[in-house]
């Protein structure tokens, strides 16, 4: 992937939405490590809106979002990623007509290409895709996938290299609670997701994180690094004195 330098952006303006941990978290949901298993778990006909989904629900539901239709054209086939898949309650005319024991799950898909997304609404007891909403990339939160693909951007620029030193090949990704941390991950890379408020920013419209580095508990200090996952480049700059 070729990467271009750019002359120096003003990036003060950039707001942190939320922590890309935090954002990591949601994807977790998908761990088969999180799921209770069926015998763990009570009869279908007795799971509630909101119980856990089970990973027979969550292939399922995955499937069904995939197949639909709506979801093709909007999306095609090729090169979708699975962000999340959480169960649901489906909001009723009126309270009184709450259904506690609907089985409803909510599969929020993404192409990378063209940054385009859906979140797709399944009846698991109908087994049938009932709402599909587009999504625009500032919609999708952000995964383990788009800090790893920012991470290796990240990698190729020369300034990068050089602050990480002779330990660059040595870290790591950090990834979802729950999921298998790689064998000498004491040097690890989080990021948090970036939107800008000036129009000349890239980062005002495109999906960018700011990368953060760190040596067992320590964090780097150097120059900020921004990975601008839209137009695949890499900003480094000074930070400003506080």
């Amino acid at each position: 992937m070729k990467l271009f330098r750019f002359p120096s952006i003003t990036l003060s303006n950039k707001i942190a939405l939320f922590s890309l941990s935090t954002l990591v978290a949601l994807s977790a949901l998908q761990l088969p490590a999180q799921e209770k298993s069926q015998a763990e778990s009570p009869a279908a006909s007795e799971r509630r809106a909101l119980d856990p989904m089970l990973s027979e629900e969550r292939a399922n539901a995955e499937r069904l979002a995939r197949a639909d239709s709506r979801v093709k054209k909007l999306l095609g086939e090729a090169g979708i990623r699975v962000v999340s898949v959480e169960p649901v309650v489906m909001k009723p005319d009126s309270l009184e007509q709450m259904d506690h024991m609907a089985r409803y799950a909510e599969v929020v898909l993404f192409r990378p290409e063209g940054e385009l997304g859906a979140r797709v609404t399944v009846s698991l007891q109908q087994n049938a895709v009932t709402q599909v909403h587009p999504l625009t990339g500032s919609q999708i939160p952000m995964t383990t996938e788009d800090l790893a693909e920012a991470f290796q951007l990240a990698l190729r620029d020369s300034q990068v290299q050089k602050m990480l030193g002779s330990e660059v090949q040595t870290f790591r990704v950090q990834v979802a609670p729950g999921e298998a941390t790689p064998s000498n991950a004491e040097n690890q890379v989080t990021g948090l997701p970036l939107h800008s408020t000036d129009p000349k920013d890239p980062c005002s419209k495109h999906r960018c994180l700011e990368l953060f580095f760190r040596r067992g508990e320590d964090f780097l200090i150097g120059p900020s690094v921004i990975a601008d996952l839209t137009a695949k480049h890499i900003y480094v700059e000074r930070r400003k004195a506080q």
